[in-house]
């Protein structure tokens, strides 16, 4: 039977990086990233809570049917609001989150070494000289972390601080998890 991982955390906690690590480890398995596909659901991308709403409950539909019809998922978004993920555990049987923790200076860090690209950069910078300023900067919709907080569920099936597990060594970790669940 087929499985989905939701990997989730605030904007440059890993969360991509250990997807991708823990891609090249799992068999029929498709990935799915927010950020790459956000577009598919709406054109023009404003971050606003009702566009989050849509996008969260697309974004868990499609990665459903993936499972139904027998492939593995790994959702790489951040999913700030729990009852997305609880809506994810709803669609899906077989469901793993994995809260990827990283202090708020660390995920600035390295989110500033980003290149602009899929996600704004300088996204953290801009949300608090916002905050701080009332600056507006165009296409930056409420920060997790910033203007939105990131609600912690605690019936998460693994919990990884970034900080001191390297992206190969978390994605052991989850691996770890779903053999012993009889998964892989």
């Amino acid at each position: 039977m087929a499985f989905a991982v939701w990997i989730t955390g605030l904007p440059g906690s890993g969360k991509s990086t250990i997807g991708k690590e823990l891609l090249k480890k799992l068999d029929n398995t498709e990935y799915l990233r927010l950020d790459e596909i956000r577009k598919k659901y709406v054109s023009d991308p404003r971050f606003t809570d009702d566009e989050r709403e849509i996008v969260y409950s697309k974004f868990v539909d499609e990665g459903g049917n993936i499972v139904k019809a027998g492939k593995n998922v790994i959702y790489d978004a951040t999913g700030n609001k729990l009852k997305w993920r609880k809506y994810g555990r709803s669609k899906i049987q077989d469901f793993f989150e994995v809260h990827i923790k990283c202090n708020i200076e660390s995920c600035m860090k390295r989110e500033s070494a980003r290149t602009q690209g899929l996600v704004m950069a300088d996204l953290y910078k801009k949300a608090l000289e916002r905050k701080r300023t009332g600056k507006i900067f165009e296409g930056l919709g409420k920060v997790v972390g910033v203007d939105v907080p990131f609600e912690e569920d605690p019936k998460a099936e693994l919990v990884i601080d970034s900080e001191k597990h390297k992206p190969a060594e978390a994605a052991d970790l989850i691996l770890i998890e779903l053999r012993k669940k009889g998964w892989i």
